[in-house]
């Protein structure tokens, strides 16, 4: 039993590493589930851009950041001229075409459609190469670096963040399935990585023994023989909602 639950506290600590990047571009409203970035928006300069792409009409200005935080993550209204007709290259050229082989892989199971990854959802430039988008209420990022290379590193919706966050309430009556199962975990992970992990070194356990997302499942991709109580070493955590779609994604970078 102490195996079992130092095994789930792993996997969430993965899940509260994973919720940052969220939390830092998203808020809680009373009024819907869309996604609110905590910087206040007003209109940006013109952009270059691809004749079929462009970056939004309005970028994030600071409002409740420091200026290091403003160093630290590049929103669209900081970036140059050279650096958006940049970025607008990058994506036709690089981002795009990396998110599509992405969706090959994990098919039907992104809560979002492909034709809703477009250049006016940039959000911000984590750092010099994490490149996150907000599409809808999903925080979505590429990776895109000289040394680690280019691949999806991140994914989280608004609705996952908040019951992975929350314990469940009076009444709650606990769906252990999953909405998974190990085989078809190995095909995606496959096709996403390039690598093919055995059976043993995939981790599934049900998110409803541990908050209040309720018949959804923790995913950990370790290899075999690394302690599966230590989050960093999972190459791929990911965490599936009940009906089956990917609720968080998170890439080890340097795999």
């Amino acid at each position: 039993m102490s195996k079992v639950r130092g095994g789930t506290l792993a996997l969430m600590s993965v899940v509260a590493l994973a919720t940052l990047l969220f939390l830092l571009a998203n808020r809680p409203t009373k009024e819907d589930d869309k996604p609110v970035p905590l910087l206040q928006y007003e209109a940006a300069e013109a952009v270059p851009a691809a004749p079929d792409e462009k970056l939004p009409t309005k970028a994030p200005i600071a409002a409740n950041s420091s200026g290091s935080s403003q160093r630290f993550a590049k929103k669209a209204a900081d970036m140059t001229a050279e650096e958006k007709a940049k970025l607008a290259k990058d994506f036709k050229e690089k981002y795009k075409p990396a998110v599509e082989k992405w969706f090959q892989a994990y098919a039907d199971r992104v809560p979002f459609e492909l034709d809703d990854f477009t250049l006016d959802k940039f959000h911000s430039c984590l750092g010099d190469y994490m490149y996150t988008f907000m599409i809808g209420d999903t925080t979505f990022t590429v990776q895109d670096s000289p040394k680690l290379g280019l691949k999806i590193s991140y994914l989280m919706t608004r609705k996952g963040a908040r019951d992975l966050n929350n314990l469940p309430g009076n009444g709650f009556v606990p769906d252990l399935t999953v909405p998974v199962a190990r085989e078809e975990i190995i095909r995606m992970v496959t096709a996403d990585s390039g690598v093919e992990f055995k059976p043993n070194e995939v981790i599934i356990k049900p998110t409803a023994a541990a908050c209040a997302l309720n018949g959804g499942a923790f995913v950990s991709i370790l290899p075999a023989g690394a302690d599966p109580g230590n989050a960093l070493n999972n190459k791929i955590s990911m965490v599936f909602g009940s009906n089956g779609k990917l609720v968080s994604y998170v890439r080890d970078p340097f795999f």
